[in-house]
């Protein structure tokens, strides 16, 4: 078997998968990272859109517009800091809990049709595989930063086309 086939697998495998997970996003009124954005939120209470940035990499006007879409949409919202009144901390709205919640939800479903008739052992294995794909292909321009930053730089992208 040639490597470009498998290459292939791998790349088809990946973009199926995002599909899968973009459509979940947007069948709940999400965009694809904004799941992610939640969590961060709920993760840190109180976070200033400054914060939020700095974990994605991003500037903060970047994340404005995302953040003001969501807004919008009713999943967070801005409270005034009771210390600070130029500053503003981030929440995540009932609505935002739940479709988090749903997105989950619809994520764990898409992960268990992929591994249908897989056992644990294979899993474990391929694990190792991968490892060792991303093992063999990683150098110091690809660090786990760059990385980051690479993959919001593609979220930020697909966001702007919508």
């Amino acid at each position: 078997m040639d490597n470009r086939s498998l290459v292939h697998e791998i790349i088809t495998l990946n973009v199926t998968h995002r599909y899968r997970v973009g459509k979940a996003a947007s069948s709940l009124g999400l965009y694809f990272g904004q799941p992610s954005i939640i969590e961060f939120i709920l993760q840190n209470k109180g976070c200033t859109q400054k914060e939020l940035a700095a974990h994605l990499h991003i500037s903060p006007p970047s994340v404005a517009t995302t953040l003001k879409r969501m807004e919008k949409a009713g999943f967070i919202e801005r409270i005034e800091d009771k210390t600070d009144t130029r500053k503003k901390q981030l929440s995540v709205t009932k609505k935002g809990e739940n479709a988090l919640k749903d997105f989950r939800k619809l994520c764990d479903e898409t992960d268990l049709q992929l591994f249908i008739g897989f056992s644990e052992d294979e899993k474990e294995q391929l694990m190792s595989y991968l490892k060792r794909l991303n093992s063999n292909i990683a150098d110091s321009d690809l660090s786990r930063d760059n990385f980051k930053n690479i993959m919001k730089a593609q979220i930020e992208e697909s966001e702007e086309i919508k």
